[in-house]
């Protein structure tokens, strides 16, 4: 996704690339979260992990597929979006992470964003939007239910501490 067509549907918002010279902002805005990063493991929450979030991303795909966005408002960190370009498949986009900072939230910063990317994916001749949630996270669940988004297939992903977490696909046709 390019930045520029985002940006063109979100002016509110400063968008722009985060990378690892960006991690004490990100590290800041996850900690404003604590019941995510604790769904995944009970330690805290890690500079180096931080690092990976802005890094990692599937074997199958190369580094540049994988983007991390910023949404600042009056120059704070306000909302990061990660997102990998084509996958699972060509005309898709995968969102692995929208969070809106604990200030922001419940001000339909979040919604204001996944609309955003709705109509820029279109632009960018993308036609589905897919996710994992925390199937027991029925806040979530709604958020994206709000937005049109239907419940998939229920997978595991393994825990750091040899445990699994279920996970719940999402899926936005659009048209």
């Amino acid at each position: 996704m390019k930045l520029a067509t985002l940006q063109a549907e979100l002016p509110n918002f400063k968008i722009r690339f985060l990378t690892d010279t960006d991690q004490a902002e990100l590290l800041a805005l996850e900690q404003s979260n604590p019941e995510y990063h604790r769904q995944f493991s009970p330690n805290e929450l890690t500079l180096a992990e931080i690092h990976d979030d802005l890094t990692v991303h599937p074997d199958e795909i190369v580094a540049a597929q994988k983007q991390v966005f910023g949404f600042y408002l009056a120059n704070h960190l306000v909302a990061v979006l990660d997102i990998l370009n084509q996958y699972p498949e060509q005309d898709f986009l995968f969102i692995g992470l929208l969070m809106v900072g604990s200030d922001y939230q419940r001000r339909s910063v979040g919604s204001v964003i996944a609309t955003g990317l709705m109509k820029a994916a279109l632009k960018s001749d993308i036609h589905c939007l897919q996710l994992t949630r925390v199937s027991s996270d029925a806040a979530v669940a709604a958020f994206w239910k709000k937005l049109g988004f239907d419940d998939g297939d229920q997978l595991f992903l393994p825990l750091a501490e040899n445990g699994r977490l279920a996970v719940t696909t999402m899926t936005r046709v659009l048209v």
